[in-house]
């Protein structure tokens, strides 16, 4: 977790709502410390913090930034509210791009913001449940000699136009090569082989389950905060099975699929359809921190490309995940629930009941 900075940086500081809201942050940022040293145990409330103030440097676009300006200054000084605004970044949107998310927070009201509460409900009742995880998916196309209809064909769409490869080390997929001759012909003698998988940019899982009225509530705010960033066909670009579409999923190595899903690295558009790899990880870094990714289609309309948008929202979360030690919190939360077996007699493992608390749907 990294102190924010200081100052915005210069192309801000003219605006005086970005000024105003980042100084009540790093006014609260303070104010917590002070708590903190004082021996209050405020983990979450300091993440929550820096989550606002880190969206306000490294937001998508400047509509996304003003829409966290507006949080923060609707607050009205109210640092309970500022904190909520904050819990409900990292639970509907950090969270979003997380495949392994836990379990699905309980839905909760926001006194400060009636109308978008109103703004979810509308959503909810828009959402349709995707049919079908691409793991599944994945091995029926494998193990298929027919025709595959409807949204399976994804799988095989993104194998095609990724060229069989990993699209950030470039190596073959295995199944692939293994049954097809031209391919290994194709490939060469050197080339570099993993198992693969489809890779979702937006969680899969968002839009999975939804017959369940707290994760329908979930999948909603997601959608509706994103909305708010100026992402304004969201829900109606990834509801339901089209959360599979093209432009949401890349192939991937297993372990690199990971790495993306865990926010251990992002891609950063350089280029035309072209990105570097970036981290804050000092493995991934020394693996893969600079890589060039070039997304490449013989048919656009067919085999659409990446989103560029979504990969920068993906982007901004996973450096504000980091920064804020969001990213770190969530793991360290899994891991806990996992290794706990029963609470322990002196309290100490209250902040994982306070979290798993807030989160009775399963994932």
């Amino acid at each position: 977790m990294t102190q924010l900075s200081s100052t915005l940086p210069p192309r801000l500081q003219n605006n005086s709502n970005y000024t105003s809201a980042y100084n009540q942050i790093r006014g609260l940022e303070n104010s917590l410390q002070t708590r903190i040293n004082a021996g209050e145990t405020l983990r979450s409330d300091m993440i929550a913090c820096r989550i606002l103030g880190n969206l306000i440097h490294f937001a998508p676009t400047d509509e996304a930034r003003s829409a966290v300006v507006r949080d923060i200054l609707s607050a009205g000084g109210d640092s309970e509210k500022m904190l909520d605004s904050g819990k409900r970044y990292f639970e509907h949107l950090l969270r979003i791009f997380k495949s392994n998310k836990g379990q699905i927070p309980t839905p909760s009201n926001h006194a400060s913001r009636p109308s978008f509460d109103r703004k979810v409900d509308m959503m909810a009742d828009l959402l349709d449940d995707a049919p079908l995880s691409h793991s599944t998916a994945k091995k029926r196309v494998l193990s298929s000699r027919i025709p595959i209809p409807g949204t399976l064909l994804i799988l095989h769409q993104a194998l095609v136009r990724d060229g069989y490869r990993c699209v950030i080390t470039g190596a073959y997929d295995f199944p692939s090569i293994d049954k097809c001759p031209e391919l290994m012909e194709e490939a060469g003698p050197d080339a570099s082989c993993a198992f693969t998988e489809l890779c979702h940019i937006f969680s899969a899982s968002t839009s999975v389950s939804l017959e369940n009225g707290d994760k329908r509530t979930y999948a909603a705010t997601a959608y509706t905060i994103a909305e708010s960033f100026g992402y304004t066909t969201i829900q109606q670009d990834l509801n339901g099975e089209k959360i599979h579409r093209l432009e949401n999923v890349m192939t991937m190595s297993t372990d690199i699929h990971r790495f993306f899903d865990g926010l251990k690295f992002w891609l950063v558009q350089v280029g035309q359809d072209t990105y570097k790899v970036e981290t804050f990880n000092q493995v991934v870094n020394r693996l893969h921190g600079g890589r060039e990714v070039k997304f490449t289609t013989e048919n656009p309309e067919e085999l659409p490309v990446p989103s560029p948008d979504y990969l920068a929202l993906h982007a901004a979360c996973a450096k504000v995940a980091h920064l804020s030690g969001a990213a770190e919190y969530i793991e360290t939360i899994l891991r806990d629930a996992e290794e706990i077996p029963v609470l322990a007699a002196d309290g100490s493992s209250g902040e994982v009941l306070t979290h798993l608390l807030r989160h009775v749907v399963a994932h």
